[in-house]
């Protein structure tokens, strides 16, 4: 009986230990054959880390060769927060907070957080970099990146626009132009212990830097082109102010200013208004400058020479639509050519040629000059500019148009349009990069018709309302303009202008076009008060930087 038990207890065992060591082998053949590529997995993952290589950004030059944007090498300083022991975390925070300025609370909960990766301060000086290295602090690490700088500050700030802390061109020309300055990032593939310790490289692919960019811009020309805007805002109380300096020959931008300027390493705390580059994307009713635009459409239909005389009263009617001139104490009788209706800027003068020239061809010659759609400069955010479509003109729009009511456009249209009369009816598509590309060009009128404007607005200068913007030893061709604001209701305010002037010199072979457009002057408001002096400032000081010869002995 007792046997019998036995032999009973020992099957038992027997058998419990088959099913053990079936088990035992099931379990390792699923292991080891079954799951073997996904546990293979698994464990390479827990001993392999790839790391992203940042590509050095390529720089932004001015035309040459200054720096305008570098990318300079920072430190970032980041932690894995599991190999960081709970006793030790209070004191590490401390440590770290006075060398990177970083609240200790701020960086105790990031150490505190249980995961495998955390940025404590990205893209601080190599120096905190190597302070932190030195304290071999477990579960500590610091990385090599690069940081974007602007060694000129303040210069062209909205032009050249920022990046944000990947490296990556978030405004401006930094992202009209990413591709091209970020390059290609590399890849780095290491092997660590339990500790974070790095035990082998398994491959690496380098990082491809960015490539430069060339742009048209002079930064002498840019920074004295800012630091007159800024003197001017200033000067006649304005809200903001802006100004193009265009070579007409090739559109190429030689400065587009903006005011107020700040510095752009701090771009992302300015205030959003002063981030954009009005030049570009600000639309605004030109007024007198536009007067050119209706002349050159008169001249080129044939219908008027610059010696065509008009008799003319101090208002002309058109439907319910009183136009005025600007100025007081206007004769009731004047006899004024196409040349004087320029050079004085009569409103009177302008609506009745937009009248000999009628809607058609007014529409045409606006659209040829390019008012009513973007340029293609290669800077994100153009604006078309704005004008109601030819079917829905009322029967007094002709009477608003001509005098610069009722339309709106970007300073760099303006300045393009200009840049065409100087360049013998020929519009260049403007641009601010030196890339070698071929860019449009455009007959807008003929070269005659060129020439006579040219002439006709050097008169302006000479003796009309332009005299504030002439230049001792150069003769200067340009428009003033004053423009009442649209207010937010309808109609036009009374308090609010837009003064500017857009001229060329030297006339009569021009090398530079520049506009100024100075908003909400309040002390004086006149184009040709507030305006032509910043343009002769700016147009004197571009004329001996860039070496060209005096064209008059006056």
């Amino acid at each position: 009986m007792n046997l019998r038990r036995a032999n009973k207890r020992l099957a038992l065992v027997i058998g419990l230990s088959l099913v053990f060591l079936v088990a035992l082998f099931g379990r390792a053949f699923y292991i080891q054959v079954v799951a073997a590529e996904g546990f293979k997995a698994k464990a390479t993952v827990q001993e392999q880390r790839s790391v992203k290589l940042t590509a050095s950004r390529g720089s932004i030059l001015d035309r040459n060769g200054d720096q305008l944007a570098v990318s300079k090498p920072a430190a970032t300083v980041y932690a894995t927060p599991y190999q960081v022991k709970s006793a030790d975390r209070a004191a590490i925070a401390t440590q770290l907070s006075a060398i990177l300025g970083l609240p200790q609370e701020e960086l105790l909960t990031k150490l505190s957080d249980g995961g495998g990766f955390v940025y404590l301060a990205r893209k601080v000086d190599t120096t905190l970099g190597d302070k932190v290295k030195a304290l071999k602090l477990a579960g500590i690490g610091v990385l090599s990146e690069d940081k974007r700088v602007y060694p000129k500050g303040a210069l062209a700030p909205q032009v050249l626009g920022f990046v944000g802390v990947d490296n990556v061109g978030l405004s401006g020309l930094e992202k009209q132009y990413n591709d091209q300055l970020s390059g290609k990032s590399g890849e780095e593939k290491v092997v660590r212990d339990a500790s974070g310790n790095r035990l082998a490289t398994l491959s690496d692919t380098e990082p491809q830097p960015g490539s430069p960019l060339k742009l048209t811009i002079d930064d002498e020309i840019q920074y004295e082109t800012e630091k007159v805007l800024a003197q001017a805002v200033k000067d006649y109380s304005a809200k903001r102010a802006c100004a193009v300096v265009l070579d007409p020959n090739t559109g190429e931008v030689l400065a587009m200013a903006n005011t107020p300027a700040f510095d752009t390493n701090t771009f992302s705390t300015a205030k959003p208004e002063d981030q954009r580059n009005s030049a570009v994307s600000d639309q605004y009713e030109p007024g007198s400058t536009f007067k050119t635009v209706v002349v050159a459409a008169a001249l080129e239909a044939g219908l008027v020479t610059p010696q065509t005389n008009f008799k003319l009263g101090p208002t002309i009617q058109v439907y319910d639509r009183v136009v005025h001139e600007a100025h007081e104490n206007v004769p009731a009788v004047r006899n004024l050519t196409v040349t004087d209706i320029l050079a004085q800027s009569s409103n009177v003068g302008a609506v009745e040629l937009g009248l000999e020239v009628t809607k058609g061809p007014l529409v045409d010659m606006i659209k040829r000059f390019g008012f009513t759609q973007k340029l293609g400069i290669d800077f994100p955010g153009e604006a078309p500019g704005m004008m109601l479509s030819p079917d829905k003109w009322s029967g007094t729009t002709i009477a608003n148009v001509p005098i610069g009511q009722g339309i709106s456009v970007t300073p760099l249209q303006m300045a393009s349009a200009y840049a065409a009369i100087a360049n013998n009816g020929v519009l260049v598509q403007p641009h601010l990069v030196l890339d070698g590309k071929k860019y449009w060009t455009r007959e807008v009128i003929s070269p005659a018709v060129a020439a006579q404007l040219r002439e006709m607005l050097t008169q302006t200068v000479e003796v009309g309302t332009g005299k504030a913007a002439r230049i001792t030893g150069y003769q200067v061709a340009g428009k003033t303009g004053t423009a009442q604001k649209v207010k937010p209701g309808g109609g036009y305010a009374t308090d609010k202008f837009v003064a500017s002037f857009v001229g060329m010199v030297p006339s009569s072979a021009p090398r530079l076009v520049i506009l100024v457009v100075i908003d909400e002057p309040s002390t004086e408001h006149l184009g040709a008060e507030v305006a032509a002096p910043a343009f002769e400032k700016i147009a004197d000081f571009s004329l001996k930087r860039l070496g060209i010869a005096p064209s008059t002995g006056k």
